[in-house]
C-alpha cells in the first residue's frame, strides 16, 4: 500500500516523459519551461543559448528542454507549421 501511494505521489510532481525521445532525456532530464525567448539562430532560456539545430517541435504547444547542468540535449518549441 505504501509503495502504491509513493508512486502516485511521484506521478503528481514529476513531469510525464511519455513523448520525450529517449535519446534526449533518458526518462529523467526533461521538463517544461516558460521563460524561453526566440533569438537570432535559436532560443535563450535560463541564461543558456540553444541553437536551432537542437530545437524540435513540441507536442503540446509549450516549451520544454532536456538538460543536465549547462548542457542542453534537446529543446522543444511550439513551432509554426
Amino acid at each position: 500500500m505504501k509503495v502504491a501511494l509513493a508512486v502516485a505521489a511521484l506521478s503528481l510532481v514529476q513531469p510525464t516523459h511519455s513523448w520525450y525521445p529517449y535519446e534526449c532525456c533518458s526518462d529523467q532530464d526533461c521538463e517544461p519551461i516558460s521563460d524561453a525567448v526566440e533569438v537570432p539562430g535559436g532560443y535563450q532560456t535560463h541564461g543558456i543559448f540553444v541553437p536551432m539545430a537542437k530545437v524540435r517541435p513540441s507536442q503540446d504547444g509549450r516549451y520544454h528542454w532536456c538538460h543536465r547542468g549547462g548542457y542542453v540535449f534537446c529543446f522543444f518549441a511550439p513551432l509554426a507549421g
